[in-house]
């Protein structure tokens, strides 16, 4: 990316809300001209920016699909999850929010047991979909939490290995009161127990077998259940759904909320030595292949050209998978950016980015311009000609028009980052503030150079990011007058949201060393 390219891209509550409802091509109440594609969003988990070919042309795995669904598309270059970790990303896709506003989760992880983290009357993307006539699915990851049913009426009484677990009871408060129709998954990642299906709100099997994950932590899971069988098994239940609505005229919101690559490493065998950096870059051909299932069957179909589909990551790479090794042989999950999973800095929550929609988007096109996985509800909002509810995904900004490819202003003013350990970071121009010291996860003390280990850090960091885009030098006493500026409005984003400061004045922040 050129300097110049750089600094351009720089520069409800109510359950029962009434919107209007329009053909899937009408017009809408207020004369906006309304469509109704299928939409597919497809998340993967812990995909790092560097592993697909399309962003960085030196990585070791072949991305050939990915790469076709790119081109077939926009390609956003600087595009951004909803925080550096699984939960907040999800919360945020869900509603449009920070998920450190949660005051369930105030954005950290939940486990496979934790309880429902939505707020009950919380408008949700699938919400909002269903209301415009939209039929709505989810197959895969939840990790948003799940009111489990248990023998005494009380919580789950153990974080891995409950014991009061009614296994053939109903399941509150889980993806179908979140708004989806149809949901086939796990209530966590492949590393959290319970290692169980969910059909609809009811547990498959009984979780009754102590089982392991990769780190020897303990826990439940259901006879017979193969981690290797998870990934394959959300790509089948998928593409069995486009099939089946192959010829309907009502549309549909399909949710895929890949197992992969986050760990457990476990390809099918037959994936097994695919590239030369291990198990996970094995892990994410199985997961692109995978993802071309999913292009075909819509091509298959005929519902290809009216299908509104995207593909991201909820956070960067998670460096415990052998990150030594890999950058050894030349492959950079990151793509260069310093972090990775869970950490403040740009690895950790810069992801892939892909929207395809042959009826409505031009092919080919790349854009460097700053945007954001929460972006997702007021783009489709925006999309059906329905206006959100001033409470509702109020970080939220449209895309449309760049998908329409329209002359418009920056979409995103500036941008704020969540980390791990629930340290904020706001860029705006040039500058990108971090209000920690460090990377911003829960152990960053242990990972320090030794050089650093004695010394007292500076409480925030300031980068350069035009001049320093791999965010080596903290200026942060260079500036003082950026970084109060900075301050302020990311103290008024924790208060008001990003749409309500879409027309703040950002003069106060000087753009010139």
């Amino acid at each position: 990316m050129t300097r110049r390219s750089f600094l351009r891209s720089m520069g409800l509550f109510s359950m029962g809300l009434a919107v209007p409802r329009v053909g899937r091509s009408e017009v809408s109440g207020d004369g906006r001209t309304a469509r109704r594609p299928n939409i597919v969003f497809i998340l993967a988990d812990d995909m790092g920016w560097g592993d697909v070919r399309v962003l960085n042309p030196a990585s070791h795995i072949p991305t050939i699909h990915l790469d076709r669904l790119a081109r077939s598309g926009i390609t956003f270059t600087d595009a951004h999850a909803g925080s550096a970790a699984c939960t907040p990303t999800r919360y945020g896709l869900m509603t449009g929010r920070h998920g450190f506003r949660n005051a369930a989760s105030q954005g950290r992880v939940v486990l496979g047991f934790a309880r429902a983290i939505l707020e009950p009357k919380r408008l949700t993307l699938p919400m909002l979909l269903k209301q415009q006539g939209y039929e709505t699915a989810c197959f895969g990851k939840w990790n948003l939490g799940m009111d489990m049913p248990t023998t005494d009426g009380k919580p789950p009484n153990h974080r891995w290995k409950p014991t009061n677990i009614n296994w053939d009871g109903v399941i509150r408060n889980g993806p179908l009161e979140a708004g989806f129709d149809r949901f086939y998954g796990m209530p966590g990642s492949l590393d959290m127990s319970p290692f169980v299906w969910i059909d609809q709100n009811r547990f498959v099997a009984p979780a009754v077998e102590t089982r392991k994950n990769w780190k020897g932590v303990e826990g439940l899971g259901t006879p017979g259940f193969r981690f290797e069988k998870a990934l394959p098994e959300v790509a089948r239940r998928t593409v069995d759904y486009i099939e089946q609505h192959q010829g309907k005229s009502v549309p549909f919101f399909l949710y895929m909320a890949l197992p992969a690559p986050h760990a457990p490493l476990v390809p099918l065998s037959s994936y097994r030595g695919r590239t030369d950096i291990g198990p996970y870059g094995d892990y994410c051909v199985e997961l692109d292949e995978l993802v071309g299932q999913v292009l075909d069957a819509l091509k298959r179909t005929g519902q290809a050209e009216d299908t509104l589909i995207c593909f991201t990551s909820d956070n960067g790479f998670w460096r415990v998978l052998g990150v030594e090794a890999m950058e050894a042989k030349g492959h950079l999950p990151s793509g260069g950016f310093r972090g990775y999973k869970a950490e403040i800095h740009e690895g950790g929550h810069r992801v892939p980015f892909f929207v395809s929609w042959p009826k409505g988007i031009e092919a080919g096109r790349i854009t460097d311009e700053p945007v954001s996985i929460l972006d997702w509800m007021a783009t489709v909002a925006d999309l059906l000609g329905v206006d959100l509810p001033e409470q509702a995904a109020e970080d939220s900004l449209s895309l449309l028009p760049i998908l329409e490819n329209r002359p418009h202003s920056p979409i995103h003013p500036f941008m704020v980052h969540h980390s791990n350990n629930g340290s904020l970071a706001i860029r705006l121009g040039r500058w990108k503030f971090v209000d920690c010291p460090w990377d911003g996860n829960f152990d960053w003390q242990k990972r320090l150079p030794k050089g650093l280990q004695s010394k007292q850090l500076p409480p925030v960091q300031l980068y350069d990011m035009l001049e320093d885009p791999h965010e080596t030098t903290n200026v942060y006493d260079r500036y003082p007058t950026v970084v109060k500026a900075l301050q302020a409005i990311l103290a008024r984003c924790r208060r008001e949201g990003l749409r309500a400061l879409r027309g703040v004045d950002v003069s106060m922040v000087p753009q010139t060393r």
